[in-house]
């Protein structure tokens, strides 16, 4: 049986597969937390799932949106995973905007729950570089699902977006911290081409806001987010610590190279 976390990330694997088959790879790419735990070895599942998008009107992703969720055929590959229905979303509250399109849907588990999640496209732009690639096999062979491609934001984009959300939220999220923290031992990490995108003010509050999210929100808002076998290794105070010790490292890094050596004045 699966836990709560794993039946949301099976539908949004499976919504994934189904989106490729009706969207060109050059229309969309896969963001947030989803594509680090997809594609970046990270242990945090999400309960939202997030896409940037482009070329495809408001009223043509809604109905491709809406018909990948009354299909038949993902109905009947969730069910062998003991999510017995899907509630599509009521269009008539939904945000549905030339900016973004929300579509907040409804599990229903064969064990009586009622599991919420949300797939929200945004039309801001797509940044650079992302490339579709295939999901990590190790995400894959959990639920013995088939391998699947999918267009996804590159590390380097990736790690752009996690610093702007850390610098910009009004509230600040242990999550980005830690989808950081993640990325922090990438190549990409400590390549001034990565920073260079990243306004200074952006990452020196995203710097400041690393040491502003206490314990217990991290315990609450990430530790339960990851797998049981995990949560002790990664649950204590002093953990947290070191993550966020980490992520200051790699902001320090990312300043300095946004700033660039400087140069020598001979006297």
């Amino acid at each position: 049986m699966l836990s709560a976390l794993e039946a949301r990330e099976v539908f949004h694997l499976e919504f994934l597969r189904a989106f490729t088959r009706i969207a060109k790879p050059a229309e969309f790419a896969l963001k947030g937390g989803s594509n680090l735990r997809f594609f970046f070895g990270s242990l945090r599942y999400s309960e939202d799932m997030d896409l940037d998008l482009q070329g495809i009107p408001v009223h043509e992703l809604t109905e491709k949106v809406m018909k990948i969720l009354t299909s038949p055929a993902i109905a009947a590959v969730l069910r062998t995973f003991g999510i017995e229905r899907i509630a599509a979303p009521d269009l008539g509250t939904a945000k549905q905007t030339a900016t973004v399109q929300r579509f907040k849907v409804h599990l229903f588990t064969q064990a009586g729950l009622d599991l919420f999640t949300k797939v929200e496209f945004s039309r801001r732009g797509l940044d650079s570089p992302f490339r579709a690639e295939p999901v990590a096999p190790a995400v894959l062979a959990r639920y013995r699902l088939g391998p699947h491609i999918v267009p996804h934001y590159l590390a380097a984009a990736a790690l752009r977006q996690k610093v702007r959300a850390l610098a910009s939220r009004k509230q600040v999220e242990p999550r980005d911290i830690f989808d950081l923290y993640a990325l922090s031992t990438r190549p990409e990490a400590v390549d001034p081409g990565t920073w260079n995108h990243i306004e200074s003010a952006q990452l020196a509050e995203a710097r400041e806001r690393t040491f502003l999210v206490s314990y217990p929100d991290y315990r609450d808002k990430v530790v339960d987010f990851l797998p049981p076998e995990e949560q002790a290794a990664y649950g204590s105070e002093a953990v947290w610590d070191e993550i966020r010790l980490q992520v200051e490292g790699l902001l320090a890094g990312g300043i300095k190279a946004r700033s660039g050596p400087k140069r020598r004045i001979d006297s």
